[in-house]
């Protein structure tokens, strides 16, 4: 036992003794982290013509920015999200931090944070979510001309690199500015938005939460239809994927204006002046559509849903439905019940009570009538159930709208939604889903 107990005792001297003499490091952890920080300080700070900067949303968007880190904590940027980012350059501030890595904090609100807001009504997305994105990115690598990141709660990609200073003056010449008026797009009063080009006549329909633009065009009586997403440059409108019909093929919109006198949009596509109008209805209808969509849940006896009520004359839920006070949404349900002999369809209202979600009032309607230049009409019975005081507005207004003479056109978007078209003038529409 007691050799034992020596030779623990000179095998603690030993190593006591070798942990006293073989420093690793020269600094202590404090000195090393704030060393890193203040390298990466520097290097945002080293780019005399800034960084381009490139962040994709989590609803799959790609956004460009342009940012000079100062010192002082102070940052600079522009960004493509609309044409007022685009053209006025914001001063912010920014810090570093060592958290469970480096950390690049935007920590007052600036542009970037214009993505992420949690209220939807700034940028088109979930109220709470925004385009999920973030505002802190951990750094992941630095290199010579460029700095990887990610964001610390959606892991938002963010890259810089190095700018030349044709980048920067882009931005402050307003080439940038001019670039995004495409999204001016979403301003065309009527749902359908066309062009001409090689002699064929396209629809183009333009998301610019998840900037997608799509194509719709025929081909004898085929109906074609092409999805690409795109993003900004210095030239204009590229689509990440070229769209290609025939001999045609479009790569980029370039030399785009705004006019918001006629509400149009003029380009150059592969050296063609290009306009993009309104117009009051598809290039072809769809004859079946309508009966489609009624048929469609009125067989299984189900409903069709829609959250933001009626678009008109540019404004998303011009009625304010969403305003309702528990409002979850509206339904369209065939075949709902009958009155008096009468059987009828329903738009509910779908509200949120202590009960839970709750079909509370909507308006009836009698069959609807389909007419053989491929619309649906509809004509009202009555009201069911106590319309809310507080809804009364936003009920009356949409159970009206319903009501439209000259119909809707039915436009199937997907395998499980369509969008109701006013026939009158294209320029009020309200989207379906199941």
């Amino acid at each position: 036992m007691k050799k034992w107990i020596v030779y623990l005792v000179l095998l603690t001297v030993t190593f006591a003794a070798c942990k006293k003499e073989d420093t690793v490091f020269d600094k202590s952890p404090d000195e090393r982290i704030n060393g890193a920080l203040a390298s990466y300080q520097q290097t945002l700070q080293s780019a005399a013509s800034g960084w381009k900067a490139t962040i994709t949303t989590g609803t799959g968007g790609i956004y460009n920015f342009h940012f000079r880190f100062a010192d002082n904590n102070r940052v600079f940027m522009y960004s493509d999200f609309n044409v007022t980012t685009a053209g006025t350059e914001k001063e912010s501030s920014y810090r570093l931090k060592a958290l469970q890595q480096p950390v690049l904090i935007f920590d007052t609100y600036s542009y970037i944070h214009l993505l992420g807001d949690p209220d939807g009504n700034v940028n088109g997305g979930a109220d709470g979510e925004g385009l999920l994105t973030d505002f802190e990115f951990a750094i992941d690598t630095v290199y010579a001309d460029s700095i990887i990141l990610t964001g610390r709660y959606y892991q938002t990609h963010l890259r810089l690199e190095r700018a030349e200073a044709a980048d920067y003056t882009a931005w402050q010449n307003g080439v940038w500015e001019s670039n995004v008026q495409f999204q001016n797009i979403s301003n065309i009063l009527e749902y359908f938005k066309r062009f001409t080009l090689g002699g064929v006549t396209y629809d183009i329909i333009v998301d610019p939460i998840t900037r997608t633009v799509s194509f719709i065009w025929f081909a004898g009586n085929a109906q074609r239809s092409f999805t690409t997403t795109y993003y900004f440059d210095r030239t204009g409108v590229v689509l990440t994927n070229p769209f290609v019909n025939g001999t045609t093929t479009i790569r980029t919109f370039t030399d785009i204006k705004w006019n918001a006198t006629t509400r149009q949009i003029s380009m150059q596509v592969n050296s063609n002046n290009v306009i993009v109008a309104g117009a009051n209805a598809p290039i072809r209808v769809d004859l079946n559509a309508p009966q489609r969509w009624y048929n469609t849940v009125a067989a299984s006896d189900e409903y069709w849903g829609s959250y933001d009520g009626f678009h008109v004359n540019g404004v998303d839920d011009a009625y304010k439905v969403t305003q309702i006070p528990g409002y979850a949404f509206m339904v369209f349900w065939p075949a709902f019940g009958s009155s008096g002999g009468t059987t009828y369809d329903l738009l509910g209202f779908v509200t949120q009570t202590n009960a839970g979600l709750t079909l509370g009032f909507g308006a009836g309607y009698n069959a609807p009538t389909f007419t053989s230049d491929g619309k649906i009409v509809f004509t009202v019975l009555g009201v069911l159930g106590d319309v809310p005081t507080e809804a009364e507005d936003a009920f009356y207004n949409t159970a009206s709208r319903m009501t439209d003479p000259s119909g809707y056109y039915l436009v199937q978007t997907g395998s499980s939604s369509y969008d109701m078209v006013a026939a009158s003038n294209a320029r009020a529409w309200i989207h379906w889903e199941r």
